[in-house]
């Protein structure tokens, strides 16, 4: 909201005055001085009447003129201000609609936090509201990024879930994520989400690796997950056929068949920046690629039995041919 207009001090109010008097009384001596000039002859005091009266006029003009600027000065004034309680306005009716949300607790806290403390506090208040605010704008185009892994993201999407979590991870032997404890959080919330009665979401996990030698360091993972109800599957990548190994690889996870999220490594194999997505056609062909790769990891359509293996190695039981 802008800052309202500084008054005007009464040093500047006096300074002004005292400007216009003078410019009255050179025009009025001017005027004197010329009537003079010109009727030299004339007696009578029509010269003096003439000066004052054309000093009184220039006066006039003169406070004429301030008063016209200052009455633009307040139609200015006057105009922001009710476009900032048009703005205001709007924004409270839209507030109104996310009654229900956290955005007035926002507003009423962050008002708080600003109000005491330090100035780091203050600080770092202004930039969680700028991130947050930032986020929002990116998600009224569908998409928003983040840099590095955004476990928040994943563990409130989650959350959020109604149906379905569909995932792919393709660095699950060299990243150790699932000992850690981001994934433990993220694996219970999967699990309560699995388990409430009013979801009873489906969870499907597609670990895919290179070569079928890097299927012993899946055995703990899949037993884990398989125990918390989630559908595990596991594909090779050297046993699929060429058209299935096309296309980038990418670790990504579809929620409800609607929303993606999406990690995304540098030429380290870092992970440097997540996406989440909401448009229809980004979303649908990972989806499409999700399904085909699972049922290609299916033990009744896939060559290479490779969930077979697994599930017997989980179940404690040497696969046929080992």
């Amino acid at each position: 909201m802008n800052a309202p207009t500084s008054p005007i001090s009464p040093y500047t109010g006096a300074r002004h005055v005292t400007q216009k008097l003078l410019v009255t009384v050179v025009v009025g001596g001017a005027v004197y001085l010329l009537t003079n000039v010109v009727g030299a002859d004339e007696e009578g005091p029509w010269q003096l009447v003439l000066s004052v009266l054309c000093g009184g006029i220039v006066l006039i003009v003169q406070f004429l003129v301030s008063f016209v600027n200052q009455m633009h000065a307040v139609k200015d004034s006057v105009d922001k201000r009710f476009a900032d309680i048009g703005k205001a306005t709007k924004l409270f009716n839209e507030v109104e609609k996310l009654r229900d949300d956290g955005v007035p607790r926002l507003a009423e806290n962050a008002t708080k936090v600003v109000s005491g403390g330090p100035e780091i506090l203050h600080e770092f208040a202004h930039e969680e509201i700028n991130r947050l605010a930032g986020v929002m704008e990116d998600l009224t185009s569908l998409s928003a990024e983040s840099s590095g892994e955004n476990h928040d993201w994943l563990m409130t999407l989650t959350k959020c879930t109604r149906h379905s979590i569909d995932a792919i991870s393709t660095t699950v032997v060299d990243d150790g994520f699932w000992s850690t404890e981001p994934a433990g959080r993220y694996l219970t919330a999967q699990r309560e989400a699995i388990l409430d009665p009013a979801r009873r979401i489906r969870v499907r996990r597609l670990f895919i690796v290179k070569r079928p030698e890097e299927f012993a360091a899946l055995v703990p993972i899949c037993t884990e997950q398989r125990d918390m109800g989630i559908d595990v599957r596991v594909v090779a990548l050297e046993e699929l056929p060429p058209y299935f190994r096309r296309g980038k690889m990418i670790d990504f996870i579809v929620f409800d068949g609607a929303l993606s999220y999406e990690i995304h490594a540098d030429q380290l194999s870092v992970n440097s920046s997540t996406t989440i997505n909401a448009r229809a056609n980004e979303v649908d062909p990972l989806i499409r690629r999700f399904n085909l790769l699972w049922e290609a990891a299916d033990p009744a359509h896939s060559p290479n039995g490779v969930p077979g293996q697994v599930r017997a190695r989980t179940n404690g039981t040497a696969p046929d041919g080992d």
